[in-house]
């Protein structure tokens, strides 16, 4: 399905595309509520919708560009909220194009501040999007250390009392944002995937809405493959 992307603001959603984001999300997920998800909204800045031809929603991810301090340095942060994107359109590029927008936007506006990509991950397929598309990033089979003691300033900040620093693990009370059965399971042909194992073995209880907390540096030097031609291409 030939898909497209609208970056809006979140102020400019109304109320029946924000039930139709949660909907989509309530497809795939169990446990989210209709205020939860207001809720994720409000604190975010930018949605970055998907679209088909027929201008029906099928995904989107929420972000958040925000500044603050580290070791004495302003940097600045884009941190991705809900995202989902219909099992129906796996495969396209067009979330990685509209992410792609938005950290061009951020860069080109960072005045030499440092950026960096903040994110959760409850399943693979998220955590994923590091190792295809970034050289450097944190947790990692290898390298990346150096990017942790300012993943764990960032996620004490925003989780405070429920981010576990010893194991990037953010542990919410309650239920939030269980993948449905079977998109918690991983397919036969991950099997064996190192980056999937290694994500299975830092997060053994995603099923039950545990978030990895990552981080990457966002930069056209860090990135690799699709994801530098398709941010190369949004600089220009």
């Amino acid at each position: 399905m030939r898909l497209t992307h609208e970056i809006r603001p979140i102020a400019t959603l109304g109320p029946a595309l924000r039930r139709e984001m949660h909907a989509l999300m309530a497809e795939c997920y169990d446990d989210i509520t209709s205020a939860a998800f207001e809720r994720d909204l409000a604190n975010k800045t930018i949605a970055v919708l998907l679209l088909a031809a027929d201008g029906k929603l099928m995904g989107f991810s929420t972000q958040k560009i925000y500044t603050t301090s580290h070791l004495g340095r302003e940097i600045r942060v884009l941190f991705s909220g809900d995202t989902i994107v219909s099992p129906v359109c796996w495969g396209s590029q067009e979330l990685v194009k509209g992410w792609c927008a938005v950290a061009a936007r951020m860069l080109a506006d960072s005045e030499g501040m440092p950026c960096y990509w903040f994110l959760l991950s409850k399943g693979y397929r998220t955590y994923l999007y590091l190792p295809l598309f970034f050289r450097n990033y944190h947790p990692a089979r290898n390298g990346g250390g150096e990017l942790r003691e300012l993943l764990d300033a960032l996620a004490e900040d925003k989780f405070p009392g429920c981010y576990d620093a010893s194991s990037s693990l953010i542990h919410f009370p309650g239920r939030t944002g269980r993948l449905r059965q079977p998109l918690a399971e991983i397919p036969a042909h991950r099997g064996g995937d190192a980056d999937v194992d290694f994500f299975l073995n830092r997060n053994p209880d995603y099923r039950n809405g545990v978030e990895l907390a990552c981080i990457a540096p966002i930069s056209l030097e860090n990135t690799r493959g699709v994801g530098r031609r398709l941010l190369t291409r949004a600089l220009a």
